[in-house]
Parts: C-alpha cells; sequence; structure tokens
C-alpha cells in the first residue's frame, strides 16, 4: 500500500515537471505536488527541477486584418452607393421641381391667353370702361399663383410694341396689338378686284350720263356723255385698281416693286405674272426644288419666305428674339449694319453691298396681318341694323327706334324705291382711283386729269338734280306701299348723305333731296348714329379694313388717296386729347374738313376707327426663378365667342424681358387665393 502511493507520487511530479505555463509565468508550486487518492494521506515532496531545457512561452496564432479590411470596403461601397443615391434623389428632386415650374409657367402664360379671349368676350362700351386695350394694368404682372416665396409665386403679362407720336414703333406698352392696325395680305390682293369692276363703275356712270347733259364741256349729246364716261371709267379704274395693292406695300419701309408683285402673285388667284412679279412658270418652276404659289389665302406670315425676294431679315428685322422690342445688342448690330444673328467679327452687309437695302427694325411682320375683322355690331354689342333688308315695314320700325327720328328713317326706306345708285351718284372706286392719281408722280397726270374729268361730271349732274329737287316730307312717304319690295340697294351706309331719290307723282317724278346733309355740324350730329347702328350687309364681321388710330404711319401713307398732309393731321389728332364721339368713327375724317364726302365714301371700305382681332405676347414667369413660357396668340372677339385663331410658343427665343419689366406682384402672398380684378 505504501509502495504504491510513493509510485504515484512519483509519476505526478514526472508529470508535473512536463506541464508548460504560459505567458512567461513559472510553474506554480501546487502544481509539484501528488494528489493523494481519496483517504489518504498527503506526503510533501519537492520535485527536482529539469535540466538542460530552458523555460519559453509559447507565441499565439498570427491572424492577419482582412477581415477588417474586407468591412471598411463594404462600408465605402455602401457610403458611395448612398452618396449616389442620395444625389440622384436631390437630381430627381431638382428636375421635378424645375418640370413642375416650367409647367407652372406655361399655364401662366396660358391663363393670360384665356384672360383675354374674356376680355375680348365684353362689348366695346364694356372694355372701355375696363381700361381699353391699348395701355391696361389688366395686362401687367397678373398673379395667378400667389405665395410667399418668389420663386413660387406665378404671373402673366402681356406686351406688345408702342408707337410715338409720329406713328413709328418704338418701346413697349402693356396692352395687345390690333391686327386692324396692319396691312392684312388676304384682303389686299382683293383690290385687285376694283379693276374687274370698271365695268361697274361704267354702267353707274352711264346712268348718270343718260340724263340731263346740257352745260357739260366736251359733251356734244347724251351718246356721247355716255360713251365718253363709260370708257373713262372703265379704263381709269382698270389702270388705276390694279396698282392699289402695290403701293399699299411699297408703303412698307424696305418694300421693292419687284417684291410686291411677287407677294401679290403669290396669293392671287391666276397663274399671270405682274410687271415685275413671279408665277410657278417663269421663277418657281426653275429653282433646285420646284414648288408652286399659294395662289389663294396665306395662312402664317412665315409662307412669305417662300416668296422670291423675302429673306429672314426682311420679314422679322433686327428683332431675333422677337419681341417687338430692339434691345441693346440688337440696336447695336442694326446700327453697325450687321443683319440678326450675324457672329462677332463678321463683315457688316453694309460694307459687302453698298446697294443693298436695310430691313426695318422690327421686319415686315410688324406691318402685315392675316386676321383683322371688325364685328358687325354697336358699341352695345347689339347686331346693326341692314338697310337692305327685304322687310320694309320692319326696317322703318326699327329705324325709327334706333334713330329717334321718323324723317331720317322713311327718307332711308324710301331711298330704297327710288334712290340714286352711289349715294350723289359718283362712283367712289371712280373718286379712289383719283384721289390715287392726284397723289402719284406727274407722269400719270393725264389719268389724274381724265378722272377729276369724270369725277366733275358727276358732280355737274348731281348738281342739276339737286337743282329741281324739293326737300323730302313725310307726306311723300305716306304714298309708298310698304309692302313692296324695294329696288335700289345701299352701297354703303353714307349713299343717304346728300342722296336723291325720285318717286312717282301722278303721271310726273318728283326728286326729293336727303334730310342727312353735309355740313360739318349735321355731319357731327348723324354720323355717329348712322355709322353706330347702321350697316348694309348681314355679315357678322368685316374683314381687312384699316384701322387709322393705331396703325403706324407707314401703313397710313401707303392707303391710296391720303396726302401726306393729310397723314401728318391724322397723327396730330391722335395725340391731342381729344374726346369727341365723332372720333370713334372713320367719318371723323370728313367731319373735321380733312377730306371731301365723295372721298370719305371712297376711303370707307378700306379705313376704320376699330377692330375686334388682337394679338397677344404673353409671358408667364415665376419672379424669383429662371421658369417661364413665352406664347403669341392672335385672339378674335369678332364671332359670338371669343376664339384663338393662332398659337405659337416662343419658349426657343428666350424670355425675351426682364423680371422687372415683366412686373412683380409683392402682396400676392395668400395661398389658394387670386389677384386677379
Amino acid at each position: 500500500m505504501i509502495m504504491n502511493t510513493n509510485a504515484k507520487a512519483t509519476l505526478t511530479t514526472r508529470s508535473s515537471q512536463r506541464t508548460t505555463v504560459h505567458l512567461g509565468q513559472p510553474p506554480a508550486g501546487d502544481f509539484g505536488r501528488a494528489i493523494p487518492a481519496s483517504g489518504t494521506h498527503r506526503q510533501p515532496s519537492r520535485a527536482a527541477p529539469l535540466r538542460g531545457r530552458s523555460w519559453r512561452p509559447r507565441r499565439a496564432p498570427r491572424r492577419p486584418a482582412f477581415i477588417l479590411l474586407l468591412v471598411l470596403i463594404v462600408v465605402v461601397m455602401a457610403s458611395l452607393a448612398a452618396l449616389n443615391f442620395s444625389r440622384s434623389m436631390l437630381n430627381s428632386h431638382e428636375s421635378a421641381q424645375l418640370s413642375s415650374s416650367r409647367l407652372q409657367a406655361r399655364m401662366c402664360a396660358e391663363s393670360g391667353a384665356q384672360a383675354v379671349r374674356l376680355f375680348l368676350s365684353y362689348t366695346k362700351n364694356e372694355r372701355l370702361e375696363q381700361g381699353g386695350t391699348w395701355e391696361n394694368d389688366l395686362f401687367y404682372a397678373r398673379n395667378v399663383i400667389p405665395d410667399t416665396a418668389a420663386a413660387r409665386r406665378g404671373n402673366y403679362t402681356i406686351i406688345s410694341p408702342a408707337l410715338d407720336e409720329m406713328g413709328n414703333y418704338t418701346g413697349i406698352r402693356y396692352g395687345l396689338q390690333n391686327e386692324s392696325a396692319k396691312l392684312n395680305l388676304n384682303t389686299l390682293v382683293q383690290l385687285d378686284s376694283l379693276a374687274a369692276s370698271g365695268d361697274l363703275a361704267a354702267s353707274a356712270t352711264s346712268e348718270l350720263a343718260g340724263g340731263d347733259t346740257a352745260g357739260l364741256d366736251g359733251l356734244a349729246s347724251e351718246a356721247g356723255a355716255e360713251d365718253l364716261l363709260s370708257g373713262l371709267a372703265s379704263e381709269a379704274t382698270a389702270t388705276t385698281a390694279s396698282s392699289f395693292a402695290t403701293n399699299m406695300l411699297l408703303a412698307l419701309p424696305g418694300m421693292t416693286e419687284d417684291i410686291a408683285d411677287a407677294i401679290l402673285d403669290w396669293i392671287d388667284e391666276d397663274d399671270l405674272p405682274r410687271p415685275y412679279g413671279a408665277e410657278f412658270d417663269d421663277y418657281y418652276s426653275q429653282v433646285q426644288t420646284p414648288y408652286k404659289p399659294a395662289n389663294g389665302p396665306i395662312e402664317s406670315i412665315e409662307q412669305l419666305l417662300l416668296v422670291r425676294g423675302v429673306t429672314a431679315e426682311l420679314l422679322f428685322g433686327y428683332d431675333a428674339d422677337r419681341n417687338g422690342f430692339l434691345d441693346q445688342a440688337e440696336t447695336t448690330r442694326m446700327n453697325n449694319g450687321m443683319m440678326a444673328g450675324a457672329m462677332p467679327g463678321q463683315a457688316a452687309t453694309m460694307n459687302m453691298d453698298p446697294n443693298a437695302t436695310p430691313p426695318p427694325p422690327l421686319g415686315w411682320a410688324q406691318y402685315l396681318t392675316l386676321h383683322s375683322m371688325e364685328k358687325n355690331v354697336d358699341a352695345y354689342g347689339l347686331p346693326r341694323i341692314n338697310i337692305n333688308g327685304d322687310d320694309l315695314e320692319t326696317l322703318y320700325a326699327e329705324l325709327v327706334e334706333v334713330l329717334g327720328n321718323e324723317e331720317w328713317a322713311s327718307f332711308i326706306v324710301a331711298y330704297r324705291f327710288g334712290g340714286k345708285p352711289g349715294g350723289n351718284g359718283s362712283s367712289p372706286l371712280v373718286t379712289l382711283a383719283s384721289m390715287a392719281a392726284a397723289d402719284s408722280s406727274a407722269e400719270d397726270g393725264a389719268l389724274g386729269s381724265q378722272l377729276g374729268s369724270l369725277q366733275a361730271a358727276g358732280e355737274q349732274l348731281n348738281a342739276a338734280d339737286q337743282g329741281q329737287a324739293q326737300p323730302w316730307s313725310m307726306a311723300a312717304f305716306d304714298a309708298i306701299d310698304l309692302t313692296q319690295a324695294g329696288s335700289v340697294t345701299f352701297n354703303q351706309v353714307l349713299d343717304v348723305i346728300d342722296g336723291t331719290i325720285t318717286l312717282p307723282q301722278g303721271n310726273n317724278e318728283v326728286t326729293y333731296t336727303s334730310p342727312f346733309a353735309s355740313g360739318p355740324i349735321e355731319l357731327a350730329f348723324s354720323t355717329p348714329l348712322l355709322m353706330e347702328n347702321l350697316t348694309t350687309v348681314d355679315a357678322t364681321a368685316i374683314p381687312g379694313r384699316i384701322d387709322i388710330m393705331n396703325c403706324p404711319h407707314e401703313i397710313l401713307r401707303g392707303i391710296p388717296g391720303l396726302s401726306d398732309e393729310i397723314v401728318d393731321e391724322i397723327l396730330i389728332a391722335r395725340t391731342d386729347g381729344s374726346d369727341s364721339e365723332t372720333r370713334n368713327y372713320e367719318t371723323w375724317l370728313v367731319v373735321e374738313g380733312l377730306i371731301t364726302m365723295d372721298e370719305m365714301r371712297a376711303l370707307l371700305p378700306l379705313i376704320t376707327c376699330g377692330g375686334d382681332v388682337f394679338k397677344a405676347q404673353i409671358v408667364g414667369y415665376l419672379e424669383g426663378s429662371a421658369s417661364f413660357s413665352r406664347i403669341e396668340a392672335i385672339v378674335s372677339g369678332a364671332g359670338d365667342i371669343p376664339e384663338i385663331l393662332f398659337f405659337r410658343r416662343m419658349d426657343h427665343l428666350g424670355r425675351g424681358f426682364d423680371i422687372p419689366t415683366l412686373g412683380q406682384r409683392l402682396d400676392a402672398t395668400l395661398p389658394g387665393g387670386s389677384m386677379m380684378q
């Protein structure tokens, strides 16, 4: 038993001596002691130290930081992905904001177009009560999107070219541009039809010559008078009327006769070239890519670029951004003779071609239109009375109501039975041709003399009738059967002034003079009533006449028969501040003595003092943002419901005006509200 215990102790001691202690610490003394068996007395013993071996600490195994580096790379990549995602979201947000701003600006501009439609739905008097169309705060910085932040506050402004007191384009104004203040190309070509109506003038003149021709110089007999006046009327009108349209175009700055004739050849229906014009056979068939002229109404002013000789520089001038106003850069190009769009350093066109005609500053586009029209209603929006109506009983009742004078109403109705065509018997066409010839060069002096003789003959014949006539009376009207249809139609409302009617009385005929006299005082009282309430056609609108109160002076000077002196008087009258009622109608020219009544009759188909079709250049914008939308719209108020005849976006040409010019509405700060009044 003792031996077994000692043996175990020895084994334990040897085993303890082989035990290795880690981390550089020597083995504890307890490790060298034998563990006695259970129930056995433990004897202390000392293990002998190991000889020939030195104690060394055990090294830990190497563990490289690859995992940490991998984690770092993953974190960086995730961060970059998050950054790119954030940037993408920010870009998408900014893009969405930009798209939203552009859409808002576009909606502001289109709101302006609808506001113009609403404004033109009012009657003429209602428009004037709200400030009119020329310069009106309703067209300046009208708020559509109220907000406290300028970047979210949206407005629209309507801008048009302004005219100075001499009728020159200069500056801008906040209003609409009357298309009747321009030359209507589609109706201009219809002046050529006046040449064909020379036969009508001759016919009317023959009727005059069929009367008493005694006392007329150079007329030996009634037959001779008829032949002379008929032939002279036909020749004169055919010669002069054919040049009306060309001369009106030649009044435009930079226009030449060959381009004017080419434009008219492009629009007229025939294939016969004018003296300096161009048709398909002689020009357009020979270009590199042949094409045919329209030979009918054109649909846009830009279509003129297809006409021989018409260039973009002539059509749009130096106004590169088409805003109707020359900025500093455009003015510099014009002063240096540089065409619009020329690059810096490019040689001036004037230096390259000394004979080159500089284009007008704003181009011909500012002088031409395709849409001018006037609504055939009175200032309250009521249809005018057609004095050529078939129901004469109803006509008489309506005339008494609007004129308030039975004598006037009865004479107008009686005129339908025995009136002299053309009012006092003169031909408006002959008068117009005479006016144009009198204002032309000396080489047309013979024609002017002939036309003057023709006009004088008509006046003398009428004077002879007037000398044998008696004043109109209601007693003569009582003998007229209003259930019968009238045999005479009015050419124009002014036919009643100084007119005569011849009615049967027993076996004789009696001639009566008109109660509408042509004296200045009488005209000042009668013409506003006549022009406001009466018409000779059932048409809802009258196209093509020129608004003499708002057109540039070049258009005025191109109207046949208006001399430079008359044009200057018109320009002075436009700025003298007069609020006379007669100035609302084109007949103010004869009321104030600028022209005669015969000349007024001749000019009446060409001129007016109104118009119901307007061009609007509308800029929608956000005050604190670069977003904008610029549109050009032509809106017609000549129908029952105003409609947009032409619509074009002009964003590609820039905003056109800076924010201070367009206007800011710092008071429009109520979200959900509106500054529209």
